[in-house]
């Protein structure tokens, strides 16, 4: 999430949704209220993404370079699309910084987190998503790993993602958190990574079962 003690800064995201269903979207003050289950558009995120949600689901967030999508039941699951992320310092700092010297295309940035010391991986493996072939991999923090963020109350961490500004996202992973990531190099120039995230590991399963049909629903406005 971003800043990942940062899952208490996803305020700074600012939620803006067209839909095609009834629901609003809108938080209320007893937290987020679920859209109708239906099809909807981002309303900010580029390229413009489709996507079919199910019952009891929202979007917390929707700027050109973020779009998230969660249950309201479960804070700590969801699935998140980054336009054009930048690699994470991996300064012990964890600054939003761009760690110098790594490209941002699709194998660029998978063969990099790949090499990271404090992650482990999967083989990558060809994915389509939207009609865009790219390249899918699993991660999460390796055993034994103990680095930690100033920010991450001594949880293990590693950086990843930050936005092009250096403060639009920041994406961290942390302790048991796994992430099944899609990235593509989109047909006009840049870079789109679809994020398949549970932030407490074991409701990957359940998640993946969940998120599986709304990322295949994913309809991308590209050239």
């Amino acid at each position: 999430m971003p800043d990942r003690t940062g899952r208490l800064a996803l305020g700074l995201l600012a939620l803006a949704v067209i839909g095609c269903g009834d629901g609003t979207g809108s938080p209320t003050a007893t937290g987020p209220r679920a859209l109708e289950p239906g099809t909807y558009r981002s309303g900010s995120f580029q390229p413009q993404v489709t996507f079919t949600l199910p019952e009891g689901w929202y979007l917390p967030a929707d700027t050109p370079d973020y779009l998230g999508l969660q249950p309201v039941s479960n804070e700590l699951i969801g699935v998140h699309l980054f336009r054009d992320p930048l690699p994470g310092s991996q300064d012990l700092a964890c600054t939003t910084a761009q760690e110098p010297g790594v490209g941002t295309a699709a194998l660029a940035i998978v063969t990099w987190a790949r090499g990271l010391p404090g992650l482990v991986t999967s083989t990558p493996r060809p994915v389509t998503i939207g009609g865009l072939t790219g390249i899918e991999i699993d991660l999460a923090i390796a055993d034994g790993w103990t680095a930690s963020c100033p920010f991450a109350n001594g949880l293990p961490t590693v950086p990843l993602f930050v936005g092009q500004t250096g403060e639009s996202f920041r994406w961290v992973i942390a302790g048991s958190e796994r992430l099944r990531l899609s990235l593509f190099d989109l047909p006009g120039g840049g870079t789109l990574v679809v994020d398949v995230d549970a932030y407490d590991g074991s409701y990957m399963d359940a998640l993946l079962t969940m998120a599986t049909p709304i990322v295949g629903s994913l309809q991308l406005a590209t050239p």
